[in-house]
């Protein structure tokens, strides 16, 4: 998995340091995964927004 996602994100110029390959593998995994339970989902009846901010989660108050 790790060969295929550094393949693919050097295919689109993105040059991914070996520390942060595992964290980057882990989050595309649980996004196959949300895609798959989406197939059998009623999108007509749901309402879904996904993010992803670098660097973690910020609250701004």
């Amino acid at each position: 998995m790790k060969k295929a996602l550094r393949k693919t994100l050097e295919d689109k110029g993105i040059n991914v340091q070996e520390e942060h390959l595992e964290p980057l593998v882990m989050q595309w995994q649980s996004f196959q995964q949300l895609k798959r339970n989406l197939k059998n989902a009623n999108l007509a009846d749901s309402s879904i927004g996904l993010i992803h901010v670098p660097g973690g989660e910020q609250n701004e108050q």
